[in-house]
């Protein structure tokens, strides 16, 4: 599909077409962690966080070096400063981390936990914005946000009796990550970077990452297991639909809409999220889930009316990428 035909499309459909195939990202990562062996025909362990990861962050960088032109990307690198250069390597390494505690998160906590849980990172980052930044938070939005952490406190204690559960941690440990990556963006790269070096190279910087480290610790081999039986159709799909093409429509509708739009619709991914965990990995969400759930959006809402109307360089600083399109929940 060409990105004429993409300019074509409403933004707003393409946009919410983007957040529903991104938010399948952590359910199908639990399915081929639950359903591995059988897929691969056998093998003891053929999903790992290393190959699963290396292959679909490989996969969006290419993708996003023949959508933007790898000559471009090129060029645009050879321009930046030193200190942006340094800037764009710590970002690669962030999102490899902010991946990584996502897939061994999924290892110990539900897919629909870690949706949820993962609403944490944007409220964080909000709250960094206005701090850092000087961006201002309206007192509706404040209180939306103190009902997203009620939401998120609610499934960390009522969920585990009140003890911390491991997944749930992590979890949240990549919620904090997100929120400095995502801050790490509007301070150093935002004002300096094109936006496809800033994505090539987050992509590109955390397949080298998870490449080194499974070679390190396993050996180049540990990666002929992700294409073993018939999981290779499988991790096709996930690198180059869930991951690449969601990126895809996500970048075709950005330009087109303004921030209030994109938060509003954005809102949509617990929904789409907590719905594939129901079909695909059979989870029935429990009464605290629920509550939880029904919380958490009231409180999406509510943040994203009571938001303060941006500047013109707000708006342009809005339309960066968010982290997920690299690590998605």
């Amino acid at each position: 599909m060409s990105k004429f035909s993409l300019d074509l499309i409403n933004p707003k459909l393409l946009f919410t077409s983007s957040r529903a195939i991104a938010a399948l990202r952590p359910a199908v990562i639990a399915f081929l962690v639950s359903q591995g062996t059988q897929l691969s025909g056998g093998v003891a362990t053929p999903i790992s966080f290393c190959n699963v990861l290396f292959v679909g962050n490989l996969c969006a960088a290419i993708a996003v070096g023949f959508w933007f032109k790898f000559p471009t990307i090129v060029n645009d690198f050879k321009i930046l400063e030193k200190k942006v250069i340094f800037g764009l390597f710590i970002n690669g390494c962030l999102a490899a981390l902010l991946s990584a505690l996502i897939f061994l998160g999924l290892e110990s906590t539900s897919v629909t936990n870690a949706v949820l849980l993962s609403r944490f990172g944007p409220v964080l980052f909000a709250l960094a914005g206005a701090f850092f930044l000087g961006k201002k938070i309206t007192k509706l939005e404040l209180f939306g946000f103190t009902l997203i952490l009620v939401g998120i406190l609610a499934i960390t204690l009522r969920e585990s009796m009140y003890q911390l559960n491991r997944g749930d941690v992590l979890i949240l440990a990549s919620a904090v990550v997100y929120a400095i990556t995502a801050l790490i963006g509007k301070l150093i790269l935002s004002d300096t970077c094109s936006l496809a070096v800033v994505v090539f190279t987050r992509n590109f910087v955390s397949s080298v990452i998870f490449f080194i480290i499974a070679s390190a610790l396993f050996g180049p081999t540990h990666f002929s297991d992700v294409f073993s039986g018939q999981l290779w159709i499988v991790m096709s799909i996930y690198a180059l639909i869930i991951i690449v093409f969601a990126q895809l429509l996500w970048y075709s509708a950005l330009g087109r809409l303004d921030s209030r739009t994109v938060g509003s619709l954005a809102s949509l991914s617990p929904v789409f999220g907590v719905t594939y965990a129901y079909f695909l990995n059979g989870e029935r969400p429990s009464e605290v889930q629920i509550s939880s759930f029904f919380v958490i959006m009231i409180g999406l809402v509510i943040s994203n009316l009571g938001k303060a109307k941006p500047k013109q360089k707000e708006r342009d600083l809005d339309k960066m990428p968010e982290p997920e399109c690299s690590a998605n929940i």
